[in-house]
């Protein structure tokens, strides 16, 4: 299967960044660190008690998913896959952007803020990205989203790419092959989702 994850409602989330570094101490200690790898994220979430009725759709996608073989879209709870900005405008790219790059030149056409911690995602590949600095736009200068991780992928002005910043979808695969579930004598459904993001 594929698709999107069929709920938002969470009781409790647990988010990470995952980054590779190899370490290694000389005999006269002194160390020498390296970035090996990208980058990616992955969380655990967990449900909230649900009634059965709730619940078997929500395990019934989960089971077709075949474990760790597919990909699948889940858009995180609204107080993290959107923006705490204000703005309400489309952001649009205005200047070529080489993967590796950390900056990224949208127009002047937007107004509001987006914040610093905010997910973002490029309309021209699946990547998530955080931003490092808050971005004030005022409709009339050049705006700079300065993100985290490096870009995966080169940006063109011609592809008249935009910026997603709400209701962010990632997409993801299981971190294990095992579903499963909890219920007890109130006849209420638990499960726990540990995913990590694909490219």
């Amino acid at each position: 299967m594929s698709g999107t994850f069929p709920s938002t409602d969470f009781q409790a989330l647990d988010f990470r960044s995952n980054v590779t570094v190899r370490t290694t101490v000389t005999i006269s200690n002194k160390m020498q660190r390296a970035k090996v790898g990208g980058q990616f994220w992955s969380f655990k979430l967990q449900s909230r008690p649900m009634t059965r009725e709730e619940f078997m759709p929500i395990y019934s996608f989960l089971v077709q998913q075949h474990g760790q073989f597919e990909n699948f879209q889940i858009e995180l709870p609204g107080n993290i896959s959107s923006t705490r900005g204000t703005t309400t405008q489309t952001f649009t790219v205005s200047k070529d952007a080489a993967a590796g790059a950390t900056r990224v030149s949208c127009n002047g056409g937007s107004t509001g803020t987006l914040k610093k911690g905010d997910i973002i995602k490029f309309t021209n590949h699946d990547k998530i990205y955080m931003l490092t600095e808050d971005v004030n736009s005022d409709a009339s200068s050049e705006d700079f989203l300065y993100i985290f991780p490096a870009l995966t992928t080169a940006i063109t002005q011609a592809s008249a790419t935009t910026v997603q910043y709400n209701n962010v979808k990632i997409t993801v695969m299981q971190v294990n092959d095992v579903n499963q579930y909890q219920t007890g004598t109130d006849n209420k459904f638990k499960y726990e989702l540990e995913v990590q993001e694909v490219l």
